[in-house]
């Protein structure tokens, strides 16, 4: 049974017992894990995709409940944030609680070889009695030892001489190093989740955009980057195989950045060389063909036809009206009518209407009963190198944290503190005592321990 202590204050207890929870390393094993399951339902749960996709995915019910936990969405997430948040905590608690107690061994002023520090201290060794007036001997102890400590600390005072051997007490901060190193990775990926974006677009060979398009749950959205980027040429180059099949070696695209119309630098990008461009990375992700189309408009009373140009995918405006239009694909054969092109209709105040176009039967649109006919005239195709755009300010942030890890972890796995001290008495009968003591490896440092009494023994005769 635990008695309290009338004088301590009530809230002290609850505070200990919180900060002991967060500086737990269980707690840490614990969030690392559920970190590393909830990446992996990451990867298995496609992220950013658009509502239709996910509906025709998992139902609309099941699509219900993973949106409620924003799982399409995990990584910017307000609980995948918390847990972030809480490893933050943890680590600082850990270095907390331990770093004062490293940092006093680290900078503690090196004293003499006591003889209550023998009974701690998990390697010494006791050699015959030694003059410690005697300068040669004392030189030539120093010689032998400096193959594996150099510049020692002389501690006398009037029973004996102690010579302090030290190194690798930096070391010891590596833990911490590396703990640091993780802080500032979350901090960096915290700041490219925010302030970064993932984008992608589209361009035709001659074409000039000055925008972008994000991939978001409500479908794309369209976003203006400030200047323009213009496809001069695209270029593919395939294998020499010998043979009917063609294997893509490399794609290249020709761009061009341009401000308030004016060129500012040119440059050719292929795949993992992209453009850099006031903070925005333009990376080469894919290419293809795009159909670019010609509708017929007729307007109801009037004669002539006018020709509209609209690239696959894009909405257009229909001229002279508040209606757009989209072609969504085109069909070289469709139940033996031949060609046509699949178009949405969008009105104001009104649902939007898919419907067909068949080249060979101009007429086939006026079932539609609308102000205006529709007509499919001619196609072409064009190729579009695909461009993927994005923005990470905490990219530098994250690398800086990484070289720190490396440091960090390097610090930790291949160096040790390791202290040794050599007592030589200046009263008779007590001899000279070297010991010595490591924070970690301890087999490497018994090794050492074992060649520096063998070289000692040497020195002494014994």
């Amino acid at each position: 049974m635990k008695v309290s202590n009338p004088g301590e204050p009530k809230g002290e207890g609850f505070f200990n017992a919180l900060f002991n929870l967060f500086r737990s390393i269980k707690l840490t094993i614990f969030l690392l894990i559920l970190l590393a399951l909830l990446s992996i339902l990451g990867t298995i749960i496609t992220q950013n995709a658009s509502r239709a996709e996910y509906i025709q995915r998992y139902g609309v019910k099941l699509y219900e409940i993973l949106n409620f936990f924003n799982l399409f969405d995990m990584y910017h997430s307000w609980w995948f944030s918390a847990i972030l948040l809480l490893l933050v905590i943890n680590l600082i608690a850990c270095s907390i609680h331990r770093l004062p107690g490293v940092w006093r061994q680290i900078f503690k002023k090196p004293s003499g070889l006591e003889d209550s520090m023998l009974k701690t201290l998990p390697y010494v060794e006791k050699f015959r009695d030694l003059d410690p007036s005697d300068q040669k001997i004392l030189g030539e102890i120093q010689s032998c030892l400096k193959r594996w400590f150099k510049n020692p600390k002389w501690i006398e005072t009037e029973r004996s001489i102690t010579l302090y051997f030290e190194k690798g007490r930096l070391s010891r901060l590596g833990i911490y190093l590396t703990h640091l190193s993780i802080l500032i990775i979350l901090t960096g990926g915290l700041m490219g989740s925010i302030f970064g974006f993932k984008g992608f677009v589209n361009i035709l060979e001659g074409e000039t955009v000055d925008h972008i398009f994000l991939r978001t749950k409500e479908g794309e959205v369209a976003k203006p980057l400030g200047f323009s980027i213009r496809c001069d040429d695209f270029e593919i180059t395939y294998y020499d195989l010998h043979r009917n099949e063609k294997l893509v070696k490399e794609y290249t695209s020709h761009l061009t950045v341009l401000e308030n119309g004016k060129e500012v630098f040119k440059k050719s990008i292929e795949v993992n060389h992209p453009l850099r461009y006031k903070g925005l990375a333009f990376y080469q992700a894919t290419y293809g063909t795009i159909h670019d189309v010609t509708l017929g408009i007729k307007w109801k009373g009037k004669e002539e036809k006018t020709l509209l140009r609209a690239p696959e995918g894009e909405i257009i405006p229909i001229p002279n009206s508040k209606n757009f239009i989209r072609v969504l694909r085109y069909a070289s054969q469709i139940h033996n009518f031949g060609e046509g092109v699949q178009v949405v209709l969008f009105k104001p105040d009104q649902e939007p209407r898919v419907f067909w176009l068949l080249k060979n039967f101009p007429n086939f649109d006026q079932k539609r009963g609308d102000e205006f006919t529709l007509t499919f005239e001619k196609i072409q195709e064009m190729e579009y190198t695909g461009i993927q755009v994005t923005k990470d300010p905490g990219v530098g942030i994250v690398w800086v944290g990484c070289g720190l890890m490396i440091i960090g972890l390097f610090a930790s796995f291949f160096f040790s503190h390791q202290r040794v001290w050599l007592r030589i008495s200046k009263r008779k009968g007590e001899g000279m005592i070297l010991a010595g003591t490591t924070n970690k490896n301890r087999i490497g440092f018994e090794k050492i321990f074992g060649k520096m009494v063998e070289a000692l023994r040497r020195v002494d005769g014994s």
